[in-house]
């Protein structure tokens, strides 16, 4: 069997991208910010009010203070990095209020997303978007 050899200009290259983009929990470790969570207009439409929250990574794990005083412990989080901007993702999980799916970004100092609050006991599914800014 022949070995292809790769040139030492390739092999950089190719680590370069391998380092480009990282995707593991924890990324985001030490990452928090004040965001402002909006209820779009069909979650408006029942009620639901526009609220201030803070968003913390720590340990592997993503908490919502908001969310945590309604039974949402914090969860494991799903991170990427590239180069001045990281994206996550996570589920929260309360045995009495639901399920929440957060999906957003951090670019910068400034934080970005959305997120879908399916409640418990056939209630329906909320969709917020939430903007603000890392501490």
């Amino acid at each position: 069997m022949k070995r292809k050899r790769i040139g030492g200009s390739t092999a950089v290259t190719l680590m370069m991208i391998g380092v480009a983009v990282v995707c593991y929990a924890g990324v985001l470790d030490g990452t928090r910010g004040k965001v402002t969570v909006v209820p779009d207009k069909a979650a408006a439409d029942k009620g639901e009010k526009e609220f201030g929250d803070t968003l913390s990574f720590t340990n592997g794990k993503f908490s919502s203070a908001f969310f945590l005083a309604k039974g949402f412990g914090p969860a494991k989080y799903n991170g990427e990095t590239e180069e001045n901007e990281a994206e996550f993702e996570v589920e929260q999980t309360s045995v009495t209020n639901g399920v929440i799916d957060w999906l957003g970004e951090v670019r910068g100092k400034k934080f970005v997303g959305k997120l879908e609050w399916k409640k418990k006991k056939d209630g329906p599914a909320l969709t917020y978007n939430f903007e603000g800014t890392k501490e």
